[in-house]
């Protein structure tokens, strides 16, 4: 886990230059005003959160517990408003504390757009999140979103992570929505393992992706159709999927006992083509979705061994929400296209085989089945929640209960427990160990 050393208090002052609403104009204009633009705003809008979480797990080496997490967290979140055609958004972060056993500290730019916008055109750029798909729990048209799943946060949209692109909308009157998303720069979603503790003889080096030349980029296109029945959306893909895979660089064997003294791994980038729809139907208090997409490599992926198989997934929920209580279940399945039988067990030493199981292609079929019940009680004070997943060919579950106080306006404190379990021989089996650990979240927001 990487960490980047900075002075807590330097962050804060940065955090006031850019908060404040107004500086000396001495400090952007010089005496010859008029050959100078004006930073003028009609509307500015501070906001953001102070948040405490503190994560207990269990060592598997040891089985002891330990603070596997504790952080401090300052978010800021800016609105700004310029006449009638532009619009800015930025959220801040800056992180201080540990996670697994290592100190962080760090400020990032979660994401940054300004938006323009003329008759029914608009553009958008900066640092983007752009989560595509319906499905609640599961989105198989989302290749374009990267996102890191070892966040230790009670909140699964910190999972998401903002990449630079540019973003073109025009409104087709009210029914209709044609977006088209570039994204030049690639940022990879980042291994459920990387928090695992590998053997000493594992190394993984720099990874292996895509430049800054413009062929390399990513491209993206969603029609949205807004109808009476039903809203639909139509997605193309083409660029590079957010998940890398792993890729075998090398392999050193000791000749006499014929143990591996070095095994070299690289994550690669790999381009695809994706298409997929989506669509919900609301009738009443209940919501019917529906999602699914098809997707192939751009090359063959019997020419690398981290290259996946096309396949399709898909996925259906019905949701029912109600003034106290709510419920959520669904189904989501891949086809697995071209499915061979894979000819070795998943490790890192047969690495085509250890991929095949990180994208859930060892069998043709795979079906899963989730449930999310939620409940509110004391005018809203109290809220709880309880998703369930369980992937009925693979055998894991994922267990996530949560109960959240609001004491007060802008005051939530949450506890939980995020659990990965998996049969043996599983992912989950593998990562779930590592990854299992009970929160205390305590947030303000302003």
């Amino acid at each position: 886990m990487r960490h980047v050393s900075k002075t807590f208090g330097g962050w804060i002052a940065v955090l006031i230059l850019i908060a404040s609403p107004a500086l000396p104009q001495s400090l952007f204009e010089s005496s010859r005003t008029s050959t100078h633009e004006k930073l003028v705003s009609n509307n500015f809008s501070p906001g953001g959160f102070i948040r405490s979480v503190a994560y207990v797990a269990n060592r598997p080496e040891t089985d002891s517990k330990y603070l596997q997490s504790a952080y401090v967290q300052v978010g800021l979140l800016l609105d700004a408003k310029a006449g009638q055609w532009s619009t800015a958004k930025a959220e801040v972060r800056l992180k201080y504390g540990t996670e697994f056993d290592q100190a962080v500290s760090r400020m990032e730019i979660r994401e940054a757009t300004i938006d323009l916008r003329a008759g029914p055109a608009e553009l958008t750029l900066g640092k983007l999140i752009t989560p595509w798909g319906k499905g609640t729990m599961f989105n198989p048209v989302d290749k374009i979103t990267p996102l890191d799943p070892t966040i230790r946060s009670p909140e699964q949209d910190d999972m998401l992570l903002g990449t630079w692109g540019v973003q073109g909308r025009i409104h087709l009157g009210n029914a209709m929505k044609l977006t088209a998303t570039w994204k030049p720069v690639y940022r990879s979603s980042k291994l459920l393992i990387d928090p695992i503790p590998m053997p000493e003889y594992v190394n993984f080096l720099e990874p292996d992706h895509p430049g800054t030349e413009l062929k390399e980029g990513s491209y993206g296109l969603n029609w949205d159709i807004y109808t009476g029945p039903m809203d639909l959306s139509l997605y193309w893909f083409e660029g590079y999927h957010h998940w890398p895979g792993i890729g075998y660089d090398s392999l050193m064997i000791d000749p006499i006992t014929m143990e591996p003294l070095a095994l070299n791994l690289v994550e690669r980038a790999y381009r695809i083509r994706m298409a997929g729809l989506d669509l919900s139907v609301p009738l009443g208090s209940w919501i019917f979705r529906a999602e699914g997409g098809w997707q192939q490599t751009l090359e063959s992926h019997e020419t690398a061994e981290y290259l996946p198989f096309p396949e399709l997934s898909y996925t259906a929920e019905v949701e029912r929400s109600g003034r106290h209580f709510g419920l959520l279940a669904g189904y989501y399945g891949k086809y697995i296209i071209d499915y061979a039988p894979s000819l070795a067990e998943p490790s890192l030493l047969h690495i085509r085989a250890f991929n095949r199981l990180y994208n859930y292609q060892m069998d043709q079929f795979y079906h899963t089945v989730f449930l999310v019940g939620s409940l509110s009680l004391w005018h809203d004070q109290v809220e709880i929640g309880l998703p369930l997943i369980h992937h009925l060919t693979t055998g894991e579950w994922t267990i996530l209960p949560g109960i959240s106080y609001l004491p007060t306006d802008g005051l939530k404190i949450t506890a939980g427990f995020s659990g990965l379990y998996g049969s043996e021989n599983s992912l989950y089996d593998m990562v779930g160990p590592v990854l299992n650990a009970g929160y205390l979240s305590v947030k303000l927001s302003f």
